[in-house]
């Protein structure tokens, strides 16, 4: 499985780039729409502005979804909720961070960008542990085009091969 090589790898490149983004923005969306449910669960006062908040924040790598957490468990704590809301609103941003880290950036990143979700999954642990935030953020774009390169440079090799077998 993977993407038809492309005659032009930076024209293709540019393609990826522009899905990567595209699926970005789909994860994004669906963090908000949990963040928005789990808080309202939660009794997070102000939820639709939390769950805006963890929106913007997600555009940070690795620590902006941790400046939601502090945020809500701040503001929950302020209007004197219980502990189990906290703890509930707590359960909601682990569960939304599960599930963008192992599900849905494995699976929206990889059909679109012609890779497979365990590379996908691969490249953001090894591009966060190493690399850190940036790292992270870098990964799965750097990967994509990689795959591009390696694609066509696949495809010229073998066509080169095809062309000396019939000479």
């Amino acid at each position: 499985m993977g993407m038809a090589p492309s005659a032009n790898p930076f024209r293709q490149s540019v393609r990826v780039l522009g899905l990567y983004v595209r699926s970005q923005l789909i994860i994004f969306a669906i963090d908000t729409v949990l963040y928005a449910i789990g808080f309202a669960v939660a009794k997070v006062p102000w939820w639709p502005l939390f769950a805006v908040i963890g929106w913007l924040c997600s555009f940070i790598p690795n620590f902006g979804s941790l400046i939601t957490l502090l945020l809500v468990a701040t503001t929950m704590l302020l209007a004197s909720r219980d502990w189990t809301h906290v703890a509930i609103a707590a359960g909601v941003w682990l569960l939304v961070q599960a599930l963008e880290g192992f599900v849905l950036q494995p699976i929206l990143l990889s059909k679109p960008l012609g890779l497979r979700a365990v590379p996908v999954f691969l490249a953001l642990v090894v591009g966060g542990l190493f690399f850190g935030p940036i790292g992270f953020l870098l990964a799965v774009p750097i990967l994509a085009v990689a795959n591009v390169f390696w694609q066509y440079f696949r495809s010229r090799k073998a066509e080169h091969s095809i062309e000396k077998d019939h000479a």
